[in-house]
């Protein structure tokens, strides 16, 4: 028997580079670096076999060289214990006695000539080493960068698909259709058509007590438009029969067979197609089934939380009474403990905790007062008190997915055209095709069957709901990394931008800037003494710029200068009085101008600051420059993948901040983002975004909410990051992190998903069009018309499975 391994991490197996024996790197014998690489060896006799060397027996002695070097030692050499621990090594020399008047710290040189001897025998590997763990994530919606929030493949809930009277009726169905489609072998004889004739009437009788008996979804069309194709074959198939001629029987026969057989398919098609879809929504609605908690009633609200002692309820946890989280209203106080799942969408208002931020995540997040908490997060450490937001079906996860009024699936515009089409316009396709007969001069039967087919060929299930599946899988894609649209017009929006627009300060942008420069341009002040001056000005704001000013003068313990009369220009800077009653001017480029104070001394040095994307604050006193400081704000970890998101969907990206150009030009080559808006006020950016979508481009903004809402009320498209479960607001996507790569991914997502709905309905679509239009024309039988349908179909629902295996 093998040994087993000891734990720990596991890595790819390498040969030992003497035996060629697979061995774990971490584990390997012995490692040594020859000709600038590393080789791995199970044991010092491998090593001298990769060298050509003879492995060293006991007794024997190294090369004189080495003997008569004359190294010092650190001491004589001693006998090593063997493994049972009682004595020494049998193979170990022993150490020979000092020599009278030898001096201690030197070795003799037959202690240096002692062999090398392992300690304990090797250990055989096992040479089926653990397999590497398979990752199948998509990487089109995830990069390996640092702090990124993981998520899980999410868990399948399935359901007993085969075993319930629906799904029985249509493989009965589809067996009896089938049976007479075959019967056309055995001849045109009256009896044969009529066993067809029967056969087909057991299939349409199987797909009525279907439609009968199965709930009808959301994203399911009207049975009537499904099922009229099907009687209208056999009412054609029974006139045919009762006629003189009887090869027109037959095929009559043969067409509501094909209809009857078709049908059937086709919604064993779609149900195996959005089968993993109903899963994954299946095990959503449980998680999102988690009984809500109220605090205690014996808490009193001046009561401070650390004094609080919750009784213990009747389920033997601390806090109130379970109750369902549609008994849970907006505005009432929840109460999660670690391990329970959030059942509402709230604001945190108690507790410092650590939660995973949503269904399926992986890495937990914090979240403090004031933070909004998505239902389906997980407490994980600490108690979660929150304010409800949001609850039952207006959650932000239900609203989208669970409720049936408001699905995106089934709302989207793209699943409204494909049901339309099963259920209106096929109609007129029909009749389009009938009269194409009569102008033909057919007879009245073929009239009715060309009518039939057509209609057949185009109100099938596939053509009715394969959109979507699609839609369903994109929201489904999206929530897997916490992105929640607030409605299906919203998603559709969000898959027809053009032009997306960051916020830099917060988006792209760290928005912790951090002092980089500080220069004095005249004698009288040192650059110290400007970095007061600036930091008593600044010391009241909570912009990121006036908060780096001040963290720089703490850190350089200089003491901030006691100024008056603050007075803030939002997006220029701040004018104030010195402590030596001056008036003291601090801001950008923009505000020294709009109080008419020179910068040409340090214009060249500003541009620059500016040229290296550095922010410049500029400090005047009695309206003459005095000192500049630079601020450096890093790129957000994931930004140039947001960016490439976007390109990648064909959206432009646009850089808005109230930097200077020279600053944003910076940026921008660091992003490849070509277009780029400087210089942009808050309160200014919301007629900036107007003037983008006055130019016929449809815009979206992302940013946060609280700060840039001026930009974001202003978009046709707005994505809030953090906002998922905070108060109502009319964003059309909302984050529960605050990734800017998922806020990019939001709209590259819906633009992805958006275009395989209309790819999959095309492809379903067009045989069908193909097959109506030749049997119109009189070219092929209509029974050809449902069997290209047919076709169209299955090569649609395989388009679906193929993505859905890629996700």
């Amino acid at each position: 028997m093998v040994a087993s391994r000891a734990a720990g991490p596991d890595v790819a197996p390498l040969p030992c580079s003497g035996c060629s024996k697979l061995i774990d790197p971490l584990r390997a014998g012995h490692v040594a670096i020859f000709d600038l690489r590393f080789h791995y060896f199970c044991n010092t006799r491998c090593r001298h076999s990769f060298l050509g060397e003879a492995s060293p027996q006991p007794g024997d002695v190294r090369p004189a060289g080495l003997a008569g070097s004359g190294a010092p030692a650190l001491g004589a050499p001693r006998a090593l214990p063997a493994p049972g621990g009682a004595g020494p090594h049998p193979a170990a020399p022993r150490a020979e006695p000092a020599r009278a008047g030898a001096d201690d710290g030197v070795a003799r040189p037959a202690d240096l000539d002692a062999p090398i001897v392992d300690a304990f025998p090797p250990v055989s590997l096992d040479e089926r080493l653990p397999e590497l763990p398979v990752l199948d994530d998509d990487r089109a919606l995830l990069e390996p960068i640092g702090n990124t929030i993981l998520c899980e493949e999410p868990q399948r809930l399935e359901a007993a698909e085969a075993r319930d009277i629906g799904a029985l009726l249509l493989v009965l169905a589809i067996i009896a259709g089938t049976l007479a489609v075959a019967l056309t072998l055995a001849g045109d004889a009256k009896l044969v058509i009529g066993a067809r004739i029967v056969l087909a009437t057991v299939s349409a009788g199987m797909l009525l007590g279907r439609s009968a008996t199965t709930a009808r979804d959301a994203t399911d069309p009207h049975p009537a438009p499904m099922l009229a194709p099907v009687l209208g074959g056999l009412v054609a198939a029974v006139w045919a029969l009762f006629g003189e001629d009887r090869a027109l029987a037959a095929e009559a026969a043969s067409l509501a067979g094909v209809i009857a057989t078709a049908s059937a398919v086709s919604a064993w098609l779609i149900e195996s197609a959005r089968h993993r879809v109903f899963a994954e929504r299946s095990w959503i609605a449980s998680v999102l089934s988690a009984p809500a908690r109220r605090p205690p009633e014996a808490w009193a609200p001046s009561q401070a939380p650390a004094d609080r002692v919750p009784p213990r309820g009747d389920d033997g946890l601390a806090g109130g009474a379970l109750e369902e989280p549609y008994a849970v209203r907006p505005g009432e106080l929840v109460q999660v403990d670690p391990g329970e799942i959030v059942p509402v969408d709230l604001v945190v208002t108690g507790g410092d905790v650590e939660v995973l931020p949503w269904i399926g995540a992986t890495t937990p997040a914090r979240r403090r007062d004031g933070d909004p908490v998505i239902a389906g997060a997980t407490v994980v450490r600490g108690r979660l008190l929150g304010t409800c937001t949001f609850a039952g079906g207006d959650r932000a996860v239900a609203r989208v997915l669970l409720d049936p009024r408001r699905r995106a699936d089934a709302l989207a515009p793209i699943a409204q055209a494909s049901r339309a089409l099963t259920e209106r316009w096929a109609i007129g396709a029909a009749a389009i095709g009938a009269l194409s007969a009569f102008v033909a001069g057919r007879a009245p039967v073929e009239i009715a069957m060309t009518a039939v087919a057509v209609l057949a060929a185009l109100s099938t299930a596939v053509t009715a709901s394969i959109a979507s599946i699609h839609v369903a899988r994109g929201v489904l894609l999206g929530l897997r990394r916490g992105i929640v649209y607030k409605s299906a017009d919203a998603w559709d929006r969000a898959g027809r931008v053009s032009v997306a627009v960051f916020c830099a300060r917060g988006t792209l942008l760290l928005g912790e800037p951090e002092l980089a420069e500080l220069e004095a341009t005249g004698p009288k002040l040192t650059p110290g003494d400007v970095l007061a001056l600036a930091a008593g000005a600044e010391r009241t704001e909570e912009h990121p710029v006036a908060t780096a000013i001040v963290r720089a003068a703490r850190v350089r313990g200089v003491r901030p200068d006691g100024v008056r009369n603050p007075n803030f220009h939002p997006g220029l800077g701040v004018m104030a009085v010195t402590s030596s009653g001056e008036e003291l001017c601090v801001g950008n480029r923009a505000l020294m101008l709009e109080q008419r104070i020179s910068i040409a001394a340090a214009e060249s040095r500003v541009a620059e600051l500016e040229a290296l994307g550095r922010t410049v604050v500029l400090v005047a006193v009695g309206a003459r420059l005095v000192g500049l400081i630079g601020l450096q704000d890093g790129l957000r970890p994931g930004a140039r993948a947001a960016i490439q998101h976007l390109l990648d969907a064909q959206v432009e990206p646009v850089l808005m901040s109230g930097d200077a150009r020279e600053t944003c030009e910076a940026i921008g080559r660091s992003l490849d983002i070509e277009h780029i808006r400087p210089e942009i006020l808050p309160a200014d950016r919301g007629a900036e975004v107007r003037r983008l979508i006055d130019a016929g481009t449809s815009v979206a903004v992302l940013g946060h909410a609280g700060v840039d809402d001026a930009a974001l009320g202003a978009a046709d498209v707005s994505v809030a990051l953090g906002a998922a479960g905070s108060a109502p607001a009319d964003f059309a996507a909302v984050l529960a992190s605050d990734d800017v790569r998922d806020a990019a991914l939001s709209l590259a997502l819906a633009h992805r998903t958006r275009l395989e709905a209309r790819v999959g309905l095309a492809l379903s679509v067009a045989p069908a069009l193909v097959g109506s239009a030749v049997v119109s024309a009189l070219v092929l039988p209509p029974a050809y018309a449902p069997i290209a349908a047919l076709l169209g179909g299955a090569v649609a629902v395989v388009h679906a499975r193929a993505l859905d295996a890629k996700s």
